[in-house]
């Protein structure tokens, strides 16, 4: 009866969590979930149901959890998570589901073998993975089926390994063509990538390379993270020396939760995936995002800021030390070194907490405005390149925080490692006849390679475009930039703002007629 008086919302999101990392991810998601919502999952009588009393945290549990059985003695519905759980070794499987959180995902939604990948995308793809692709296929049409208005569907996955690369591409190629692509359900993924000093895997370059293909063509937005970013975040948060697994994960959670969160709770400025989607890709195959959290700051280093302070959150979700992939966001241009400046193309901030939209504005606005310290990464082509949403609901754990997400030119620095490693491999042709002996030819290694080279060549042209294709900082003075006028489309609409910009433009009023109405 709650539920009925405030209404269903209607965007589902499937989640799919392939391979130990992927799960190990999804997981993490799933208890930050709980945890917010309020859903008990430590009590076995009583596992699935909400124990809260803000029932705003029950409205709109639908979007990742469906309804099991309702309990008549404490007349309570249980809730079932909405997840997929995939991997090629059931005993990394059994070690998510075995604990009290594991004990509320559906049995039928966990789905394995034991014949394993070994570490290679070709065996994961072309062999072992068919049989267990055809089975969650199944399991994506019941859980579609069982929706009012899927929104979206969403991977954690790592591309480093076998499972989350080569099972990863055959569930994305499946689940996409049986979605249609003309549909208007979002797909995108949150990846594990290689990283500079944490890979501890032979065949990751290859891996890699082919998994970014898949996210290329299957995907509508991927949201990049890496081991070694993730480290040095949680040694700084949680000040720890050795950081665990889980504690990177919930890094991962934290970002996964604060971009959902405008579609689990209300708030002044909400989202949905579409709109989150139309801000953040300007661009067609540029659709790799590195996300950023903020506070990200330890026990006692959070005695030092004022909480709730937007400026404070807004520097913060800016430094290099915040960001989850190994990058420099604002990264300076060295032309003697052929290095570019960084650009944001666009970006997108989600804010949780009593902020004002008016004043979460005006620091947006005042970030990439003209003249301002951001203004040099923000080019002067896309207007107003920071959308935003606002949700009052608190994180549970941080509290008053900011997801920040950019579609960011310096992702090349990710793609430029992974080159590089690919590179040294192929010139003396190890390990290739690994994917040979699975399917996957020569060429086919290097038509991959290609088309990640083909991803950061994209980047670097976007970040090389000039920012002014009309330039009025000279007081009296309206030139056209010669050196952004690439096409005879671009100097005709130059022309046209030139003489736009040069007219007296102003409104007409005139006074109200007096007489009946």
């Amino acid at each position: 009866e709650r539920i009925g008086v405030l209404g269903r919302s209607g965007r589902e999101i499937i989640q799919i969590a392939v391979g130990r990392a992927g799960c190990g991810m999804g997981h993490e998601f799933i208890r930050d979930l709980v945890e917010e919502h309020q859903v008990n999952y430590l009590n076995e009588d009583l596992r699935g149901t909400f124990m809260g009393t803000d029932y705003s945290r029950e409205a709109h549990l639908d979007v990742f959890f469906n309804e099991g059985q309702y309990n008549k003695e404490l007349r309570q519905m249980r809730w079932v998570p909405r997840a997929i759980l995939v991997d090629l070794n059931m005993l990394d499987l059994a070690s998510i589901t075995s604990g009290p959180l594991g004990a509320m995902y559906r049995p039928e939604n966990i789905v394995g073998n034991d014949e394993g990948s070994g570490n290679c995308y070709a065996k994961a793809f072309h062999t072992e993975g068919v049989d267990v692709a055809d089975s969650v296929l199944d399991l994506v049409r019941r859980e579609a089926e069982r929706c009012n208005c899927m929104q979206g569907v969403q991977f954690t996955h790592s591309i480093t390994g076998g499972t989350g690369s080569g099972l990863s591409g055959l569930l994305m190629k499946t689940i996409r063509d049986y979605l249609d692509r003309g549909s208007k359900c979002i797909m995108q993924s949150f990846s594990l990538v290689p990283g500079p000093g944490a890979g501890d895997m032979v065949l990751e370059p290859y891996n890699a390379a082919l998994a970014y293909q898949d996210l290329l063509e299957y995907m509508d937005q991927c949201f990049l993270y890496d081991n070694s970013a993730l480290e040095n975040i949680v040694q700084k948060s949680c000040g720890v020396d050795v950081p665990k697994r889980q504690q990177m994960n919930n890094i991962v959670a934290l970002c996964m939760s604060g971009l959902t969160s405008g579609l689990r709770f209300k708030g002044p400025l909400n989202a949905d995936l579409w709109k989150m989607h139309s801000s953040l890709v300007p661009f067609k195959n540029a659709h790799f995002l590195i996300s950023s959290f903020a506070p990200l700051s330890s026990e006692a280093g959070n005695a030092f800021r004022k909480e709730g302070c937007v400026l404070d959150l807004a520097q913060q979700m800016l430094m290099k030390d915040n960001v989850t992939v190994k990058c420099d966001p604002l990264r300076p241009a060295d032309p003697q070194n052929d290095i570019n400046r960084a650009r944001i193309l666009a970006s997108w901030a989600s804010w949780r907490g009593s902020f004002k939209t008016q004043e979460v504005d005006r620091i947006l606005y005042d970030m990439s405005k003209s003249g301002s310290r951001f203004d040099s990464f923000y080019p002067d082509w896309i207007p107003n390149p920071i959308a935003s949403n606002i949700c009052v609901q608190e994180h549970v754990e941080r509290k008053q925080s900011v997801v920040y997400v950019a579609n960011n030119t310096a992702v090349t620095e990710v793609f430029d490692y992974n080159l590089s490693n690919w590179d040294k491999m192929m010139s003396r042709k190890s390990h290739l006849h690994y994917f040979e002996q699975d399917g996957i030819s020569v060429d086919d290694m290097k038509e991959s390679r290609g088309i990640m080279h083909y991803i950061r060549e994209w980047y670097s042209e976007l970040g090389r475009r000039e920012d002014k294709i009309v330039d009025n900082s000279d007081p009296g003075r309206i030139t056209i930039n010669d050196r952004a006028i690439e096409n005879a489309d671009h100097e005709e609409l130059a022309k046209e703002m030139k003489e736009l910009m040069m007219d007296d433009m102003h409104l007409k009023t005139e006074a109200p007629r007096l007489g009946r109405i």
